[in-house]
């Protein structure tokens, strides 16, 4: 028989959360400089949270926003509960980078099963450096290391830096920890404090059934806290439905370049997020908040104020992608024909996770251009035609044959079915056909003289000539029980001579309308 693993579970936690989400695109200035986060009315706005630097300074939470601005080199922000989630997905998906069971406990909490990654991942200090790491990008972390979670958790929101606790040593290593680390409410934490219980050392010391006459149940689990010995399962994170990154800007951008350089941030961040979960985006969407000045308008109106002015841009690849400079330059090419109608505020960019896909060609197949590329090509031939004609269909992409009998009736898709379609071959010893029609999109008018009811004379712009030759009728309808929809016509292959050239054309007559159009010519 193996031998039985020790389990190893790591707490992973962030102080001043609240303070860290709101500068984690600023986290020089959040560790730096004294910064803290308000919350509340505009009228009242008090201190919600405040870094080292911020406390040094004299500013305490519950102060309000006119005397934390006293303190010198202050930096105020308001709070906003997006920002935190945004960051505790962002600490979740760096704990997945070292295992697949993990708790998000709390804000700014997270603790990962790290049971059976030794042999993978080294010993817990090298664990723990390589999480340190990890997160150094967005959060300053400190980290707790034991046998069960809750040990974890008290000594990473007890300890700075990195602690590693070795099995058996849960009540001595916590012994010094003040009794406000623990979960308990503000009345147990002042009963324990007129005791002159104030460390966990002298709350083991208690004698049990005496402790749990005064406080009951909850005593003796902070009790069985303190000393170490609580034990349970993990309740594993569930990932998001969809991946979120966004920013609010200090000052409004008006310019389509500038605002590239946010997008291509906030893009990576998926981008490298999806790449922690080997998953991809097939769909990505960008809500930009406009700036509004209500406050500037020439006639006052007494209405309650009207919504924030939004644009949004949505992308839909054919292909599921991690490269964060196609959905860039997918985005750009969308914004530069679409630009937003106000400078720019806030940025949201949302993914829709998919899976990874994985193709294998043939040896004998000719290589097909990379999904990627592809659809920015489309993008940028958008740019250039336009997106639709004057039929309402798409100008780029994929034509396609409708279920009509309708004569030129088809539709243009901005993507394609990978499957292989079967092309039928033509049968030996037959000759294909060598006239070619080029078709006239719109139809031109033109103007037909009859000699009995074949076409004789035709005129339409920079042609006048005598038709030396016609054969048709070939009428054909459909869709005659819709009056909006019902179309009848009757075609003509005429001979004619432009210029002392001879060329054939296709008219037809629209015999609900009356009126007669060109087609095509023949090459």
């Amino acid at each position: 028989m193996s031998p039985r693993r020790t389990p190893l579970f790591a707490c992973v936690h962030v102080p001043d959360f609240s303070v860290q989400a709101a500068f984690r695109h600023e986290r020089g200035l959040a560790k730096e400089c004294p910064a803290a986060v308000l919350h509340g009315p505009d009228s009242l706005m008090k201190v919600l949270a405040c870094n080292g630097p911020a406390r040094k300074a004299g500013v305490r939470t519950g102060m309000t926003k006119i005397q934390a601005e006293a303190c010198p080199g202050i930096t105020l922000r308001k709070r906003v509960a997006g920002d935190e989630e945004l960051a505790q997905q962002v600490l979740i998906d760096c704990g997945f980078k070292f295992a697949f069971r993990i708790e998000s406990t709390c804000p700014g909490t997270i603790i990962i099963d790290l049971n059976g990654t030794e042999r993978l991942l080294g010993p817990p200090q090298e664990i723990a450096e390589k999480i340190v790491d990890e997160c150094r990008a967005s959060f300053d972390i400190t980290i707790g290391m034991a046998v069960n979670p809750d040990t974890a958790l008290l000594a990473a929101r007890g300890f700075a830096g990195t602690t590693v606790i070795a099995p058996g040593e849960e009540a001595s290593r916590l012994a010094p920890l003040p009794v406000s680390v623990l979960p308990a409410d503000a009345d147990i934490l002042e009963t324990l404090d007129s005791w002159g219980v104030r460390h966990f050392k002298a709350l083991a010391s208690l004698p049990p059934i005496p402790l749990s006459l005064r406080l009951g149940q909850s005593g003796l689990y902070l009790q069985q806290l303190a000393l170490g010995r609580i034990k349970r399962e993990l309740v594993p994170a569930e990932p998001p439905p969809v991946f979120r990154e966004g920013i609010e800007l200090e000052e409004a951008v008006e310019l389509l370049e500038p605002l590239g350089f946010v997008l291509n941030r906030l893009l990576e961040q998926l981008c490298q997020r999806l790449i922690t979960r080997s998953l991809a985006t097939d769909q990505v969407l960008v809500d930009l908040v406009l700036e509004d000045h209500p406050d500037q308008q020439l006639h006052a109106d007494s209405s309650p104020p009207s919504p924030p002015l939004l644009h949004h841009t949505r992308l839909k690849l054919p292909v599921p992608t991690q490269d964060a400079r196609v959905l860039l330059k997918l985005l750009q090419l969308d914004l530069a024909a679409h630009p937003p109608q106000a400078a720019v505020k806030k940025v949201t960019v949302e993914a829709w996770p998919a899976r990874v896909r994985t193709t294998q060609t043939g040896l004998f197949q000719p290589l097909g251009p990379e999904p990627a590329k592809l659809e920015i090509t489309l993008a940028r031939l958008r740019a250039v035609v336009g997106e639709k004609d004057q039929q309402g269909r798409e100008r780029v992409g994929f034509p396609k044959v409708t279920d009509t009998h309708r004569p030129d009736s088809f539709q243009v898709i901005s993507s394609f079915s990978p499957a292989r379609e079967h092309i039928n071959e033509m049968p030996h010893g037959r000759v294909a056909n060598t006239l070619t029609l080029r078709m006239f999109r719109p139809p031109l008018p033109v103007k037909v003289k009859l000699r009995g009811a074949a076409p004789s004379t035709i005129v339409f712009p920079g042609i006048k000539a005598q038709v030396m030759d016609a054969s048709g009728p070939w009428r054909s309808g459909g869709e005659w029980w819709s009056q909006a929809g019902e179309w009848k016509r009757e075609e003509w292959d005429i001979g004619l001579v432009s210029d002392g050239h001879p060329a054939v054309y296709r008219v037809f007559q629209d015999c609900v309308s009356g009126q007669w159009f060109v087609e095509g010519m023949y090459d």
